[in-house]
């Protein structure tokens, strides 16, 4: 095949994806379709440029449009999810999750998280986002029938453990997660609380769902093209108002995560079911 012909090959598969997905329902939980804006400001210079840092604190020259968009965006997400913090620089929801775990925990610390078997999500997992922090993980103990933690038991688990993080959400949601009962166990011992918000953010957004931040979570993440219908992207919110936190969470996200292991660190996982 030559070049010509693989450049057209390409734009050919690039318009049947778009028919496709045009005259066809998708019931796939991590896609969603992109508005005409959102496409216009996708297809457009801003594509291939970098933007490293905060608003008026760039690391380039040249990003005055990039600071007033991420600006606006910044305003709106706090808006939207009613907190006092929002860094949409992530490019995923699994970006972010490990942009909350830097900022939130170090390697060897112990995390709770919902088993992938359970329906928890593969960056809550040793091969994912908790393992390339080099955390310990520890499972909660499950309800299938509900599809949702054992309330007491899982509290009890927590209390036990006494975690550096407590993280909730996954990637199947049958039921708001029973945030509040849980998380002040965790805070009961000094964890912090995570909620992993990717599949059910534009629930959330849109008081549908339940309100992680309301309900104990210090830290809230979230895909921005799923549920919330944006461009492929992510969030990291908070409703604390301490600068020092704040600047552990942007500074997660960029530089970013760090090695993921102390030397001769090892990560550990363990299984505990009701």
């Amino acid at each position: 095949m030559s070049a010509r012909e693989a450049a057209s090959r390409i734009l050919e598969a690039v318009d049947e994806s778009g028919r496709h997905y045009r005259d066809s329902l998708p019931m796939i939980a991590s896609e969603n379709i992109l508005s005409p804006l959102v496409r216009k400001a996708c297809d457009s210079d801003l594509h291939g440029r970098y933007a490293e840092g905060l608003p008026g604190k760039r690391y380039y020259q040249g990003c005055d449009d990039f600071d007033t968009i991420e600006e606006i965006g910044i305003a709106a997400a706090k808006r939207v999810f009613n907190c006092n913090f929002a860094n949409i620089q992530s490019t995923s929801g699994t970006v972010s999750n490990m942009a909350g775990l830097k900022a939130l925990a170090k390697p060897g610390d112990t995390i709770t998280a919902v088993s992938t078997a359970d329906g928890g999500h593969i960056s809550h997992a040793r091969m994912g986002a908790v393992g390339v922090r080099g955390l310990n993980l520890v499972t909660y103990p499950w309800i299938e029938s509900r599809m949702e933690p054992d309330i007491d038991a899982a509290a009890a688990l927590i209390r036990e453990t006494e975690p550096n993080v407590a993280l909730f959400g996954q990637s199947v949601f049958l039921f708001p997660t029973p945030l509040e009962e849980l998380a002040d166990a965790a805070h009961e011992v000094g964890a912090k609380v995570m909620y992993d918000a990717a599949h059910v953010l534009g629930l959330i957004a849109g008081n549908q769902f339940q309100d992680p931040l309301r309900e104990g979570a210090d830290v809230m993440t979230g895909s921005s093209h799923k549920t919330f219908p944006g461009p492929q992207g992510g969030f990291l919110l908070s409703n604390s108002d301490d600068p020092k936190f704040q600047r552990r969470l942007n500074s997660a996200i960029f530089p970013g995560p760090s090695r993921s292991r102390q030397s001769g660190g090892t990560s550990r996982v363990r299984r505990v079911r009701c």
